[in-house]
């Protein structure tokens, strides 16, 4: 403590012997240090404008004009600046108002930027003002002294924002800058350093104020210089794209304490950063392992994600795919709009023939909370497998496995609608109902496997006959049922007719086939029932053998 003392003291003997010894030349050292310290006063507020206008541009072109209000209020808790604002071309502040942002998304047509919810019209200065104006037209920095209702100096700052490349999408490129950004600080600070120097000035033309200055320019560039150019440093990288890079700790106090925080956010930068990553490539490996095709726009229609299967199942390149656009993917714009607008067949959902495939495409709009779109996605399936495996299952389903015809059960269901349909329509219905005569006895002589081929025999002349819109079915046993939409008697008689003289005509294994047969129309009969008319051909069918068999006999009068 006492060498502290001592060395105070003896800076302070030799300090006032050299200022009154050396006052002429102190003088003329400290003002030309004044004009530096302004100059360097001056060229670091350009570097703090020039860096806010690359953090705006940055900010603006990612879409986040909303932080940039708070991000002002941190720029004026700075040291010794009382105001830091945008200002717009007539004076008023930027980024309290709806006036820019409204423009821009008319211009864009979408509403990418948010509204101001409690916009505030604040005019700052006279659009007038020469330094401003001065400003706007060189688009070169300016800056004026004034002296505040307290006597203490401010230095307003100008500094212009061009309308960059970047800028032209948004605002246009009719205006040459976009904005001017005023800085006014307290020179108290200023003033200090001054002050500082003067003294210093004066202690310098001695050896001990070279080794003060000596000493004093070691210590700050240990504990202050170094700490911040290190910090400066690890900015750069993290800006290159090193997030994990820290700065060491030195010196104490304050200093330290940056370098800290610099570290902690560095670190939450990093953790942040690495989730993103390991989720990002859980997803792209979920998304390009998809068998299902993929599809993603952004806000404005945009294709920006494409998996492989995409281009596999629509059976195009990736480029083509983003150069005929969204709407384009199954070459159908009106579906597209149709999945869109959820006006599908199942809403968002709606299966399709494309190509020689049959897909399955679910398509949506993707918005966030306030209701503005973010995109639109498409999944498409190839269930053209699924589709034939169910159309198999449904022909087993409705077919008999032995002749090859429908089975009861589709029988009855095509019978009942079909009875429906002509009892509104008044058209006419008939129904043959025939079995093969005496197949007990193929059966007990020539045994079950050649009664068999008889009836797959038969079931092959039924095919034969009938138009593509008759129903031909196996009733049981050997008895098989042809219904015969839009056919009258006269229909009937001649499938009838033609299908006895080919079975007639046939031989299975060498042995002769014949068939007896019954026929009932509607509304030649007066039936209310569907069954009624299969009643009606049973019916003619036992007179048929009745009266000795391989014959066709047409029901006459009203079912019984």
């Amino acid at each position: 403590m006492r060498l502290r003392t001592l060395r105070h003291k003896l800076l302070l003997t030799v300090g006032i012997a050299l200022a009154l010894a050396f006052s002429g030349v102190a003088y003329f050292y400290t003002s030309y240090q004044e004009k530096m310290i302004l100059t360097d006063y001056e060229r670091s507020l350009q570097r703090v404008t020039n860096s806010v206008t690359k953090g705006l541009e940055s900010v603006m072109l990612e879409g986040h004009a909303e932080i940039m209000r708070e991000y002002s209020k941190r720029l004026r808790a700075l040291r010794d600046v009382s105001e830091f604002v945008i200002l717009r071309a007539d004076g008023s502040e930027a980024f309290r108002d709806n006036a820019t942002v409204s423009r821009v998304n008319e211009r864009l047509g979408a509403e990418n930027f948010p509204l101001y919810p409690q916009p505030v019209i604040r005019k700052n200065l006279d659009p007038a003002d020469a330094e401003f104006q001065r400003a706007l037209l060189t688009l070169e920095a300016t800056a004026r002294e004034i002296t505040d209702s307290k006597g203490q100096r401010q230095f307003i700052f100008f500094d212009p924002i061009p309308t960059g490349p970047g800028c032209q999408r948004c605002h246009g490129s009719d205006e040459r800058v976009r904005g001017v950004i005023k800085v006014t600080s307290s020179l108290a600070g200023v003033e200090a350093a001054i002050f500082r120097v003067r003294l210093q000035s004066m202690l310098i033309i001695t050896l001990a104020m070279a080794l003060t200055m000596a000493v004093t320019g070691y210590m700050l560039g240990r504990s202050v210089v170094h700490p911040i150019e290190a910090i400066t440093r690890a900015m750069k990288r993290i800006l290159s794209g090193d997030i994990g890079s820290t700065v060491p700790l030195q010196g104490g106090g304050e200093i330290r304490q940056m370098a800290e925080s610099f570290n902690q956010m560095t670190a939450s930068l990093k953790l942040g950063y690495d989730l993103l990553v390991r989720e990002r490539e859980k997803l792209t490996t979920i998304i390009h392992a998809a068998r299902e095709a993929i599809v993603v726009t952004d806000a404005a229609g945009s294709i920006v994600l494409i998996n492989p299967a995409a281009a596999e199942l629509l059976g195009k390149t990736e480029a083509n795919i983003r150069d005929e656009g969204f709407l384009h993917l199954l070459d159908n714009p009106e579906l597209m709009e149709r999945l869109l607008a959820g006006a599908g067949q199942a809403g968002h959902t709606e299966t399709v023939a494309y190509r020689d495939r049959v897909v399955l495409v679910s398509a949506a709009s993707i918005k966030d909370e306030g209701g503005r779109p973010l995109g639109s996605a498409a999944l498409i399936r190839d269930v053209t497998d699924e589709k034939r495996m169910i159309e198999e299952l449904r022909r087993v389903s409705i077919t008999d496995a032995l002749t090859g015809v429908f089975n009861r059960r589709h029988m009855d269901t095509t019978l009942s609608t079909e009875f429906g349909r002509v009892q509104r329509s008044g058209k006419p219905l008939s129904v043959l109902l025939f079995d093969i005569d005496h197949f007990k006895k193929f059966n007990d002589t020539h045994g079950h496997d050649q009664g068999d081929r008889v009836l797959q025999a038969v079931g092959q002349a039924m095919k034969a006959v009938v138009r593509k819109y008759d129903t031909p079915c196996r009733y049981g046993g050997e008895e098989f049922v042809i219904i015969l939409p839009e056919a009258d008697r006269a229909g009937a008689l001649s499938v009838g007719e033609r299908l006895r003289r080919d079975v007639e005509a046939m031989l299975v294994d060498g042995l002769h086939v014949t068939i007896s047969l019954g026929a009932a129309t509607f509304p030649e009969l007066a039936l209310s029932k569907a069954e009624q008319l299969v009643e009606a051909a049973d019916a003619a069918l036992y007179q048929a053998k009745e009266e000795g068999r391989n014959r066709l006999v047409v029901a006459e009068g009203p079912a019984t």
